[in-house]
């Protein structure tokens, strides 16, 4: 069969994977430019501007968060010139879009340059998670034509869903990274890659404290696959939690002089904050200002993703359904204790399950019976 004849005969699987790369690709730069045009205390921010955060001067608990900062601020004295100079150029330009001409020029060409790594890093930390997303409900979710389509597809709604949990004011450029690393670490699990796990959350746990929970979900993972898989394998839950406990308690003794608070009390702020109307007919603006929408909270579409999240419970497989419990039962206690009224970004580790329900909810509405584990 001639070129011809596959164009217009049958679409070829590479023109196909390689639209929906390309898809996935802008649906992951939106996100990005959203995080980006919201990061607005770069430049003059007495804790968290840029170059207390390349510096490693910005109070703990957010100096605890080392790895992306690290490499960040390394990459800045190592970047070939040939490659920087065009670079920071083209970074003043996007900060002068996103923050202003007058911001702009307040930042030298080190921070201007870390600042365009911090964000193309992102990109691909980004990138790489929706095609970990596609990845894990492949590994999850039955092979029919409709299971291809709404597994190929969801990511982009996943990325376009992501800016409304964006802050409206500051950004952190570790978000991104740890996403990426906790799908790894689930796609891994999975896989049954157990050596590779504890490689991941090496990486993981320098780069937010968060990772700690990591192995608590990959053993719910493993048990809604294996009910008889924890007792056999204890020797791999215990090895990851060394490995997370270990980086947890280094982390916080080399840094055990620096300036700031272990953890951010936020529980009395929340507790007025979300009995009040506020929360619930709060609005935000992804991506441009005159343009708001619904924040999740909003009672407007906050039925729409608790139906969609928690549709067909009974028929859900155990392999989504107790992560995702595991998740709300850690996660959302720190939401209100430790977080900022509305910060959803801290919700980050109910994001794969709720993924992954809100998958099998769609799945189940397409296809009008139950769907089985791959």
């Amino acid at each position: 069969m001639n070129l011809a004849q596959r164009i217009t005969g049958k679409l070829p699987d590479a023109a196909y994977l390689t639209m929906l790369t390309y898809l996935y690709a802008i649906a992951a730069s939106q996100a990005v430019w959203s995080f980006a045009y919201k990061w607005t205390t770069i430049v003059e921010h007495p804790e968290y501007s840029l170059d207390k955060i390349l510096g490693g001067t910005w109070p703990k608990p957010y100096a605890f968060r080392v790895l992306i900062r690290s490499v960040v601020d390394a990459l800045t004295h190592r970047i070939p010139e040939f490659i920087a100079t065009p670079w920071i150029e083209r970074s003043r330009q996007a900060l002068e879009v996103t923050q202003g001409a007058k911001y702009a020029l307040l930042m030298d060409d080190r921070l201007v340059l870390g600042y365009a790594i911090a964000m193309t890093s992102a990109f691909v930390f980004l990138f790489a998670s929706l095609l970990l997303l596609r990845a894990i409900g492949k590994l999850i979710y039955s092979g029919t034509r409709v299971a291809r389509v709404v597994l190929d597809l969801s990511p982009i709604a996943f990325a376009l869903l992501l800016t409304i949990s964006y802050r409206a004011h500051n950004g952190y450029i570790y978000d991104h990274f740890e996403l990426f690393a906790f799908l790894l670490y689930m796609f891994l699990v999975l896989r049954g890659r157990n050596a590779l796990t504890l490689v991941i959350l090496a990486f993981a746990i320098l780069n937010k404290e968060t990772a700690i929970f990591f192995p608590l979900f990959g053993a719910a993972m493993r048990m809604g696959r294996d009910r008889t898989w924890l007792r056999s394998n204890l020797r791999w839950v215990a090895a990851e939690f060394a490995v997370v406990l270990i980086g947890f308690a280094a982390i916080r003794f080399i840094l055990r002089e620096h300036p700031g608070v272990t953890t951010e009390w936020h529980f009395f702020v929340n507790l007025g904050f979300w009995f009040s109307k506020a929360p619930w007919i709060a609005v935000t603006a992804p991506h441009f200002g005159l343009l708001p929408l619904p924040k999740p909270s909003n009672i407007a579409v906050l039925w729409v993703f608790l139906v969609i999240v928690f549709g067909y419970w009974k028929s859900k497989p155990a392999i989504v359904v107790w992560p995702l419990i595991t998740a709300i039962v850690i996660n959302i206690p720190l939401f209100i204790l430790f977080c900022w009224k509305d910060e959803y970004r801290n919700l980050s580790l109910t994001f794969p399950f709720i993924y992954l329900a809100s998958v099998h909810s769609l799945l189940m509405y397409f296809n009008n019976e139950p769907v089985e584990n791959a």
